[in-house]
């Protein structure tokens, strides 16, 4: 529907390119660094990192995977998905998104914070990437955004156990006792 009109799908290129264009600055201002100024990266940082940044991958890929596994079953149509990583937030895939820029974040940090130039000019317009995206997202979640909300309400809020659902599942980024539940079996679809 959106890209049906012209003003429609040059909102959404737009939207798109900057979307790309934000959430890689923190590799996109490290890779301007020059090679002389480079740190030297310990094993244990770099593996770190990209165990986030993996993790991040990991669980967008399992919430998109149980909502399309949930979605083809007949017997869930017009359900909500509340399963699998879906009991661990509203919005897993999100949390997903923000775990893998995080840590592309945080595996450029010691070549964004590099003693030359304004480094930490350049680390704090690096870590615009994953503040956009904690904003939109929450922004999104909440209906200040978009009318996601308002959606989800309108098409499951009568249903039974929705309301419990939402009161008892992160919107999007979960405590730590929370995630402990989760790992533990804990949380099970009353």
């Amino acid at each position: 529907e959106t890209l049906s009109t012209a003003s429609g799908a040059a909102g959404f290129w737009t939207i798109s390119f900057a979307w790309g264009w934000l959430v890689s600055l923190p590799h996109t201002l490290a890779a301007g660094v020059p090679s002389a100024a480079l740190p030297r990266v310990s094993r244990l940082h770099v593996g770190a990192s990209l165990s986030i940044a993996l993790a991040g991958l990991a669980l967008e890929t399992a919430a998109d995977w149980t909502k399309w596994d949930f979605k083809k079953d007949p017997a869930n149509r017009g359900r909500f998905c509340d399963e699998g990583v879906w009991r661990l937030s509203q919005h897993p895939n999100w949390l997903g998104n923000l775990l893998l820029w995080s840590g592309v974040v945080a595996l450029n940090a010691p070549t964004l914070l590099a003693p030359v130039g304004t480094r930490w000019g350049r680390f704090a317009a690096a870590c615009v990437s994953p503040v956009f995206m904690v904003l939109l997202f929450y922004g999104q979640a909440t209906g200040k955004v978009s009318p996601a909300l308002e959606q989800a309400e309108a098409r499951y809020g009568s249903l039974s156990g929705y309301r419990e659902y939402v009161a008892r599942t992160p919107l999007i980024v979960p405590g730590l006792g929370h995630v402990v539940r989760f790992f533990t079996g804990a949380l099970r679809r009353d």
